[in-house]
């Protein structure tokens, strides 16, 4: 290599290094919640600490995004922010949530990188707002034999190749293809024929990898989309080194919490955080930055299916 080639090189990867943004913010969406633990009081809006920490653990800061945001709301944070998660949970689909997924594409077309994750719930909400059909999760009766089990994932054939295991490390890899590492905790999803199927989805995301429920059913597990930063994943990696909930001394959910199983939810945050580093986004102060953090906010301790969750009002904002 002559000494211009290289300097051009040199150049290209110090312009890339500067290009990114170290100081990332992702919004992560909340959502209804009738508890009475915290200061809920049967009526509010919820987070999972777990997801906080996730995120955080990977570098990245944390800004709660309310479940009734007005398109006001979302286009002011798609300015700011830099990049989005749909967590677990069991709440409806919400008109904030397609609108949002909307302009993350509009924003992409436009050259503005912005990615978007969707976690179990958030998964399916990524299917229904590509789709645009609120029925589109299987199955149409009845439930899929899937929740509280922890399972490898049968990688297809596009995985090695995908942006989100393309550079992941044959450890990483095996790990995910061999061992009890990914926590699927859901009654609902979308079998695998019918992904296939439909058009809407099929067409947009590439399919990396699927299960089987207890039954032997199988179901779309991971995907990411062709041509933009959209990312969802059926199982929950989160969970794996935050959630260690007990009852009398019993496990509440089986999660594995073995080395390998940790390494697999540092794996996923750290992909996540490091595509929002592509979004130079910032917020107009300080001051308005500072107040809208999750730091303003302090988790309660929970019992069931979460050590700590944040509460929010209904109508807090940004």
């Amino acid at each position: 290599m002559n000494s211009i080639l290289l300097l051009v090189l040199l150049c290209i990867v110090a312009n890339l290094a500067q290009a990114l943004n170290e100081w990332p913010i992702i919004g992560i969406f909340t959502q209804p919640s009738s508890s009475t633990e915290g200061n809920c009081k049967g009526s509010c809006l919820y987070l999972a600490a777990s997801y906080v920490k996730y995120i955080e653990a990977a570098g990245a800061r944390v800004v709660p995004v309310n479940y009734y945001a007005s398109h006001a709301d979302i286009d002011s944070l798609l300015t700011k922010v830099n990049g989005f998660f749909f967590p677990g949970g069991g709440s409806s689909f919400p008109s904030s949530a397609q609108y949002l997924y909307d302009q993350i594409k509009l924003k992409n077309d436009a050259g503005v990188y912005m990615p978007l994750w969707g976690t179990c719930m958030g998964f399916q909400w990524l299917l229904i707002a590509q789709s645009k059909n609120t029925g589109i999760l299987d199955p149409k009766s009845g439930q899929m034999d899937s929740y509280n089990y922890s399972i490898p994932l049968d990688f297809t054939s596009d995985a090695q190749s995908s942006r989100l295991f393309a550079n992941a490390p044959q450890k990483i890899y095996d790990i995910l293809s061999k061992e009890n590492v990914t926590m699927n905790n859901h009654h609902y999803g979308i079998w695998t024929d019918h992904f296939q199927s439909t058009s809407s989805l099929s067409t947009f995301f590439k399919l990396l990898s699927t299960n089987k429920d207890r039954q032997g059913a199988e179901f779309v597990s991971t995907v990411e989309a062709f041509n933009y930063p959209i990312y969802g994943s059926q199982w929950h990696p989160e969970k794996n080194p935050y959630e260690w909930g007990k009852t009398a001394g019993v496990p509440n959910e089986a999660i594995n919490h073995s080395p390998d199983a940790i390494a697999i939810a540092t794996y996923t945050a750290d992909f996540f955080v490091q595509q929002a580093r592509m979004n130079g986004n910032k917020f107009s102060d300080y001051k308005e930055e500072d107040g809208a953090l999750i730091s303003n906010y302090a988790p309660s301790k929970t019992t069931g299916s979460f050590m700590e969750t944040y509460f929010f009002s209904t109508s807090f904002t940004n």
